[in-house]
């Protein structure tokens, strides 16, 4: 495993981060319903906006003043450029952020009911736009220098394996957050990354996947869950339950963080934002419960606003939120996670 530093924290001031995922265009229907096969609901509004979990993580962590490297794929397209152009807008650094000759940009419909709740429909990454072994190679000397490197299951679990190891021959912390929720088939090859991993950041279904795939039954509670799976050995787990707030386990115990209220309008790219600003404070030192309360507020503010990139909140934003905010108190589960 990796986690290099003593702690979490770096030395070197900004901390210095690698994200791998997609990077896509969303594009979003306000419905007030899913339509029927055959059938057909009004949209009330439509908006083209940059996405994928890639994009996300790495813009969330670029507003928090990380310096960042995105190592994705797009098509040499109109969609393509506009993408690179927004990152390279906010500081984030696209030398390995791939336009490849011949792919088209990945687009994906996203429904976005009356509650905020989302629907996506989309593929998964076509060969041309998978990050090849000469591309992670490529990235070696990034990943290297990195204080953490930040990873989905949106690339496939033969890039995402080469890419911890060559993280784990430099003693570079690995977060993982297993979504888009992976099929069962493939659980063996994700089975496979855990070992890898210094910080897992599931869903309580993604964590509960994971659980069955690893064959430790079917745990209830998030709680019970994030215990569950640091005691295969990952150090950290952070179970996200939506407006519930979050679990997490590690070595110190298990506690529970409520969720901040807020007014859900789209909840496209909270687990991103919450991702990056979890990784963010860990680097900077900061203690877990302080993390995952930094984290949570992250998330509820990008539930408040449509669209995944543009709700990506920033320091001042998250600081605010949690000094206005009295639901960042702890709930200790009971037990000691070692039983």
């Amino acid at each position: 495993m990796g986690q290099r530093m003593g702690g979490w924290q770096t030395d070197s001031g900004r901390p210095h981060i690698v994200v791998t995922g997609n990077s896509v265009m969303d594009l979003l229907y306000r419905v007030r319903s899913l339509p029927k096969w055959s059938g057909a609901v009004p949209a009330s509004d439509v908006t083209v906006l940059p996405g994928g979990k890639g994009y996300n993580q790495a813009l969330a962590a670029a507003r928090l003043n990380a310096r960042v490297h995105l190592l994705s794929a797009a098509g040499e397209d109109q969609w393509g450029m506009q993408l690179k152009e927004s990152l390279i807008a906010k500081g984030v650094d696209v030398s390995h952020f791939l336009l490849r000759k011949d792919a088209v940009t990945s687009p994906v419909a996203v429904l976005v009911g009356p509650g905020g709740e989302t629907s996506f429909i989309g593929w998964k990454q076509p060969p041309l736009l998978q990050l090849r072994d000469a591309d992670i190679e490529a990235a070696r000397p990034v990943v290297n220098g990195a204080d953490i490197l930040m990873a989905t299951l949106e690339v496939r679990p033969s890039a995402l394996l080469q890419l911890f190891q060559i993280a784990a021959e430099s003693g570079v912390t690995v977060m993982l957050n297993p979504g888009p929720t992976p099929d069962l088939a493939d659980l063996p090859e994700i089975a496979k990354l855990l070992p890898y991993v210094d910080v897992l950041v599931p869903n309580r279904e993604e964590a509960s996947l994971l659980a069955h795939g690893v064959g430790l039954g079917e745990p209830g509670s998030a709680e019970e869950l994030a215990a569950a799976l640091h005691r295969t050995g990952i150090p950290v787990v952070c179970v996200t339950d939506g407006g519930r707030g979050c679990a997490v386990a590690s070595e110190e115990g298990v506690f529970r963080l409520p969720g901040i209220s807020s007014r859900v309008r789209d909840t496209t790219g909270a687990s991103d934002a919450f991702c990056s600003a979890l990784a963010v404070r860990m680097v900077a030192g900061a203690d877990l419960q302080a993390a995952a309360s930094y984290a949570n507020a992250a998330g509820a503010l990008t539930v408040r606003t449509v669209g995944s990139s543009s709700a990506l909140p920033d320091d001042r934003s998250i600081q605010h939120l949690m000094s206005a905010s009295e639901s960042t108190s702890v709930e200790t589960a009971p037990g000691d996670l070692d039983e």
